[in-house]
Parts: structure tokens; C-alpha cells; sequence
């Protein structure tokens, strides 16, 4: 590894990948590496390896052309199934949204809600909308990280399956706040979505209540 590229600790170890801190030709960074799986044929976990490696990189090179605050990507190495990208100095939202001000909590979910219509209406499925995966910086930057489950789709089930996904998620961790945010969250996405899509943001709406209804990922006594 060059001198210019330098990883110094690891800083998270999930199920898919291992995120570790260091610098990029001087610069901050966060090296993203997917883990192999031993109890894959080696040809087929390098392939999907450097399958995903690739589309998430490439989502988020992309993603960000539309607006949407994302990590700027600084390389991407295949071969080793790693994304080497800007390092985003801040808190994830999930910490401290139930200490922000109501007027605070309101326009950052209405900036979320935003950034996913965004995506959405460009054909692009986060996958995993999670306070977790949501960085505010010091500046009162909003990021969105993680598209390791990213995936393209102009499907209203998989939209709308990305917004009833984070719609649980703010009702388990963010329960006190749950409807203040929710509330926040669709309006910016209503907005961000424009006038002339407005018929199929309906559509992706109104489609949560049928998921919840058809119980597929709750059961019925705990439906919203």
C-alpha cells in the first residue's frame, strides 16, 4: 500500500463489512471493506464481493449528482472488495435527535425526507433508512451513509417498502417523537418528489398503509 494511504484502526465490524479510519493522500477517510464469507465458494464471495463493492460505489457517485449529501467517494478497489471515501466528522442522528428542539427535529426529517425522494424518484432504493445511518455534522450538515444494500428499482412496492422500513425505525427508537418526525419526514418527501411526479408520491404513500395491512412485516397487533 502506498505511503499516501495510510489505515490505522478499525472502527466498526459489521455482518457484511469492516469500517476502518485513516487518510488518503492527506486526507481523512473511511475504508470500507466487505468481509469474505468461508462458508461461500471463494470464485462466487469474490464475485459478489466485487459486485456490491462496485454498486454501492457507484451509487453513491451517483446519488450525490442529484443533491443528496453523501461521503464523497476517493477510490474504489474491487480487487479487495473496498471503498476508500471522506470521512464525515459528526454524530449520528440516532444519538441525539430526542435532545434536538422540535423546530430542529422538523427540519432535518423534512432534509431526509428530501434526499429519499430524491433517490427515489431517480430510480435508486437506500435499502436501509436508519437514524444509524445519518451523520450530522458540526456545521449542521445531514449525510447519509451506508448504501450497502442500495439497489435500483422504480418499483411503488420498493419505495415504499424503503419508507415503511423508516417508519419503524422511528417508531422503535424515536417513539416520543414518532409522529412530530414522520409527519416532517413525508412532507419533505411529498416536496422533494415536485409537482410532476406528485401522482406516483401517492401512490408510494398510500401503498405503506397496504404493506401494513397485508401484515408482511408486522404482525397485526402491532401494526402503526
Amino acid at each position: 500500500m502506498s505511503n499516501n494511504i495510510i489505515v490505522e484502526k478499525l472502527i466498526h465490524k459489521g455482518a457484511e463489512a469492516s469500517l476502518y479510519y485513516g487518510s488518503w493522500f492527506g486526507k481523512e477517510a473511511i475504508f470500507k471493506k466487505r468481509i469474505p464469507k468461508g462458508y461461500r465458494i471463494e470464485q462466487i464471495d469474490k464475485l459478489l464481493r466485487y459486485n456490491r463493492t462496485l454498486n454501492e460505489a457507484k451509487a453513491l457517485i451517483r446519488v450525490k449528482n442529484y443533491g443528496v449529501l453523501v461521503p464523497p467517494v476517493y477510490e474504489i478497489d474491487v480487487e479487495n472488495a473496498t471503498i476508500v471515501m471522506k470521512y464525515i466528522k459528526g454524530e449520528k442522528l440516532k444519538e441525539i435527535l430526542d435532545s434536538l428542539t422540535t423546530s430542529k427535529k422538523v427540519q432535518f426529517l423534512r432534509e431526509i425526507g428530501k434526499s429519499i425522494a430524491y433517490l427515489h424518484k431517480n430510480g435508486h432504493i437506500h435499502g436501509d433508512i436508519t437514524t444509524s445511518n445519518m451523520i450530522l455534522t458540526p456545521t449542521q450538515d445531514l449525510f447519509i451513509v451506508d448504501f450497502g444494500l442500495h439497489d435500483y428499482s422504480d418499483s411503488i412496492e420498493d419505495k415504499s417498502t424503503d419508507l415503511h422500513l423508516f417508519k419503524r425505525v422511528l417508531l422503535s427508537s424515536h417513539g416520543s417523537d414518532f409522529t412530530i418526525c414522520f409527519d416532517a419526514f413525508l412532507e419533505g418527501y411529498s416536496e422533494g418528489y415536485g409537482i410532476e411526479k406528485n401522482s406516483e408520491c401517492r401512490d408510494i404513500l398510500k401503498n405503506i398503509l397496504v404493506i401494513e395491512t397485508r401484515g408482511r412485516y408486522v404482525k397485526k397487533e402491532d401494526r402503526l
